[in-house]
Parts: structure tokens; C-alpha cells; sequence
């Protein structure tokens, strides 16, 4: 259950807190991030509040503990001294609060952090194909001035910043070590004299690499069915939900499948997404949960009519897509962002045919079955023609250019690629870009079941 805005404040000793959805970072029983009302970065954890500041370094760190939350984009980085440490929790390209730690607190306090979602990678580099980039800072009147720096196999790059007035210089500095050992080293003693010219940490990001780098610790592979091209419609229909609900049960963090969640059992996971309020509970009241007990249904029809006798609705949500296109369920904000929204009352065309300056043929007689119409990312039955088991043909609709798509002419039958194949070679697709990502936002083995 997320905090309300009041539980809050109330974790910040009964002061306002930044009031709009950027206030809450990051919310666990144990552990809260929020900003603060002049949205600096403040803390709730193990019932102690940390509000943003600036721990000076005594030294060039000597170890790193880094962990990240991918799904959320937070990390925990530690830095390990000869007698101290130094803690720095934010958001990659937001905010940072810092703080001291006893070198005797680290072990329990990055474990902590595992049983929250987190990870470990390493200091400089989160993949082979991201870096940290660490950004410092140094504000004063008529000043400012900034420092980027980033470890890339055995180079350290460093851009500097400076803007006096209306003035701004920038300056690049490329230098390349023996080892990578040596480059973190000389990236770590460069931090640390930074921050004796009065620097200090401002944020950090994730560029991408092109030199070789070390591949941190991964997590233990998940084994997916691989599901062979099935050989009826149908069956395509029954293979596409299986493999839908694998994914569900399997990489929990990330996504969901509306049709196999119930909005009371499951709300620490529509939580997670950012999908508890009682509009997205509305929103998908008739989907919830259709997928716990399928309905049985003949395999007679079409492919699509077979699909909404025995499941009814496909509704995909996700919380970052990468490269795959995503749209608002039902074209709504707040429904969340869907990969895939199969649904048999999804859109009213005849209407919107009866509106067109140059009318298409068929165009009324139309039925749009999936989600996406106003993004160009919808698909729509062409019900000219069809196959002796009553499959339409399928092309993509776009709201705002209907003609874009519409073949003036329809499918022949024999042409027709039915209902089933198509969703089946759809959800497939989708795996093998989104998968990977998924696959990276997965919490530690030892929080994948809480």
C-alpha cells in the first residue's frame, strides 16, 4: 500500500513535502524516499528521517559498494574509507542525499538493500553497456561550475563546465591508463580533489560505453518455455495467453497481465507499478482476474471470436518499454502503458467513418480490436471480406490517418493470416525486445518472492 501524502509528512516530522507525483521516489514498509517541499531528496529508513546534505570526503575511496534498482532507476553507492564510509542514495539524473556510515554497518546495510530489489554492480560501470557517470558541482554567485566523470575500460573521460555570467566554457579531457584498475584509481583521486576545491556530489547517469568493460555479477538465468509455432489458430490463441502468463509469473517485476491479477491479493505488485489508485481499479474492474478461470470455449469460428468467448481481453501493462512502442490502455491516462490491449469493444469506427472528408470503402463495417487508436499503435478487422472460418484481415489503424493503412482493395481469403497466427507472432516479437529489458529490472533471488 503507497503512503498518502499525509503518512508522509508525517515521516518528515510533520513538514510539507513536494506535492505533486514526483514526491514519491521510493516506498517499502522499511523505507521511504521522498522530496521535500524545496525538493531536495530526504530519507525514512529503520525509522530514522535523512534529510539531503553533503558528507565531505576524508579521502580517495578505496572500495565501492554500488547497488542499483533498475525498474525504478534509484541507487545505493557506499564508499569505503579507511575508517568511515559514506552512504549516497538517489535517483540517476535526480537528486542525492549523503550520510556517515561505521565500515562495520556496511555488509548488513547492502543487505538491507538486496531484500529492497536491489543489486550489486560495480562503482563505474552498472552493465558492459552502461557506464556511471558521476556529475559534481559548485554553485556561487556568478559561478558555476560542473564536473562530469566516467570510467570506459581503461580510460577515464572528464568533462568540465564552467559558466561566469553569460560565459560558459566547456572542456573535455581523455585520459587513458594501463588497466582499468588504474583508470578507476585515478577517477577516484580525482573525486576526492574535487571536492577539496568545493565541489560536490550532484547527480549521476548512465551513458553508454564503447570500450570494453567488465560484465558485473548477473542474476541466475530465467528458464522460458520455447514454445514452437503451433499449427491451428486456436492453438495459437491458447499459446500466446500461456506464454503471457509465464512472463507474468516468472519476471515479476516490470509488468503485468490485468487478466491474472486481483486488484485486493495483488496489490503490492499494481503498487510497485504505480497502478493502485481506484481509477486504474475501475478502469479494468470487467479484466481483472478473467484469465484465473478461463472459460471453456469450442474451437468453432473464428480465431478472434474463440479468443473472446475463452479469455475475453489481453491487457499487457508495463512500466518501461525500451524500444517497444507502448499506449495508454483504453487511450486513457492513468490506464497504463500497454505493449499489447486486445480488446472486442475497443472503438467505435462507424462513427468515425461517417466523419471522414473521403470515405472508405468497407471502412464502417470495420471493427478495431486492439488498443493504441489514437497513437497509431491500434489494429482493425477489414470484415470485406473473409476465410470459411470467418478470419478478417488485419491492418493497422490509426486514429488520425484511418486512410493510412486501408487497402482500397481487401484481402483476398487465401491471404488472410488468422487471428490466432497473428496474435501468437505478435506477443513473440514483443518477447524479443522486451524480455531482455525485463530481464534486467528482475530484483535479486532473494527478493523475487516478497
Amino acid at each position: 500500500m503507497r503512503r498518502s501524502i499525509q503518512q508522509i509528512m508525517a515521516l518528515n516530522n510533520g513538514r510539507a513535502v513536494y506535492n505533486d507525483s514526483r514526491m514519491l521516489v521510493f516506498d517499502h514498509p522499511d523505507e521511504c524516499w521522498f522530496h521535500s517541499a524545496d525538493f531536495r531528496l530526504h530519507v525514512w529508513s529503520h525509522g530514522a528521517l535523512l534529510e539531503e546534505e553533503r558528507v565531505p570526503s576524508p579521502a580517495a575511496a578505496r572500495e565501492r559498494v554500488f547497488l542499483v534498482q533498475k525498474l525504478d532507476g534509484l541507487y545505493v553507492d557506499i564508499a569505503l574509507f579507511e575508517s568511515t564510509a559514506i552512504i549516497t542514495r538517489g535517483s540517476f539524473g535526480g537528486r542525492c542525499t549523503q550520510a556517515s556510515l561505521k565500515p562495520t554497518d556496511v555488509e548488513a546495510l547492502a543487505a538491507h538493500y538486496r531484500k529492497l530489489g536491489f543489486q550489486h554492480v560495480y562503482g563505474w560501470n552498472v552493465s558492459r553497456e552502461r557506464l556511471l557517470k558521476r556529475e559534481l558541482r559548485l554553485t556561487q554567485p556568478g559561478l558555476l561550475r560542473a564536473e562530469q566523470m566516467q570510467v570506459d575500460g581503461a580510460v577515464r573521460l572528464t568533462v568540465s563546465t564552467r559558466v561566469v555570467g553569460t560565459e560558459k566554457t566547456v572542456a573535455e579531457e581523455r585520459t587513458s591508463f594501463a588497466s582499468r584498475e588504474e583508470a578507476v584509481a585515478a577517477a577516484e583521486q580525482r573525486l576526492f580533489a574535487l571536492e577539496q576545491e568545493g565541489l560536490s556530489p550532484f547527480t549521476l547517469s548512465m551513458p553508454q560505453s564503447t570500450q570494453v568493460n567488465p560484465e558485473p555479477p548477473g542474476l541466475p538465468p530465467v528458464a522460458l518455455t520455447a514454445f514452437a509455432r503451433p499449427e491451428t489458430p486456436h492453438a495459437a490463441v491458447d499459446a500466446a495467453v500461456a506464454r503471457l502468463a509465464e512472463l507474468h509469473h516468472k519476471l515479476r517485476a516490470g509488468h503485468f497481465i490485468v487478466e491474472l491479477l486481483q486488484p485486493d491479493t495483488d496489490r503490492d505488485r499494481l503498487d510497485s507499478m504505480g497502478h493502485g489508485s481506484r481509477f486504474f481499479r475501475d478502469l479494468h474492474a470487467e479484466r481483472f482476474g478473467r484469465w484465473l478461470r478461463p472459460a471453456e470455449a469450442p474451437t468453432e469460428g473464428s480465431s478472434f471470436e474463440y479468443f473472446v468467448r475463452r479469455y475475453g481481453t489481453a491487457t499487457w501493462v508495463v512500466k518501461w518499454a525500451g524500444k517497444v512502442p507502448t499506449h495508454y490502455s483504453g487511450n486513457v491516462s492513468g490506464g497504463g502503458q500497454c505493449v499489447l490491449e486486445v480488446n472486442a469493444d475497443e472503438y467505435n469506427v462507424e462513427e468515425l467513418a461517417n466523419h471522414l472528408e473521403q470515405p472508405l470503402p468497407g471502412m464502417a463495417e470495420a471493427h478495431v480490436f486492439h488498443g493504441g487508436w489514437h497513437d497509431g499503435l491500434s489494429f482493425i478487422f477489414d470484415r470485406r471480406t473473409r476465410t470459411p472460418e470467418g478470419e478478417f484481415g488485419i491492418h493497422e489503424f490509426d486514429e488520425n490517418d484511418p486512410g493510412a493503412s486501408w487497402p482500397e482493395q481487401p484481402l483476398a481469403p487465401d491471404e488472410i493470416q488468422p487471428f490466432g497466427f497473428w496474435l501468437f507472432d505478435r506477443v513473440e516479437a514483443i518477447c524479443q525486445t522486451l524480455v531482455p529489458e525485463l530481464l534486467k529490472a528482475q530484483p535479486p533471488p532473494s527478493h523475487a518472492g516478497a
